[in-house]
């Protein structure tokens, strides 16, 4: 389990580190001080600007997509996508048949000439 990125054998170091630096009788005291500047610049103006900057940095793509009229083009892509799909899908119909009333059986243009074909020779060669 990570907590802030931090996992349990750094937190560990970091609670030892802070036990040798400040020795155990003042690590109270550095923890209450600690804790009374992290609450001060919670509720300072300055760490609203930072909040408020990084909500306008988040939100910042889609505003300018809105301004731009992106999301109109993508709109009109997909739609375009879509129909095009649907075009694509449609069933094929099959081609005539002599019991099919609306369509006529298709001749191929050139039949095979069976005249001009030379005929095999069937005698051996000598």
């Amino acid at each position: 389990m990570e907590i802030l990125g931090i996992g349990p054998m750094e937190l560990a170091l970091i609670i030892l580190l802070a036990i040798i630096i400040f020795g155990p009788k003042d690590i109270v005291k550095a923890g209450k001080s600690i804790g009374a500047t992290l609450n001060k610049f919670i509720r300072s103006d300055a760490w609203k600007t930072i909040n408020q900057t990084t909500q306008e940095l988040k939100n910042l793509p889609t505003r300018l997509m809105r301004e731009a009229g992106i999301e109109e083009l993508e709109k009109n892509a997909r739609q375009d996508l879509q129909a095009a799909d649907q075009t694509i899908r449609q069933p094929v119909k099959a081609a005539p048949t002599p019991t099919d009333p609306s369509g006529v059986i298709p001749t191929p243009a050139d039949p095979p000439d069976t005249g001009s074909a030379v005929p095999p020779n069937d005698k051996a060669p000598e």
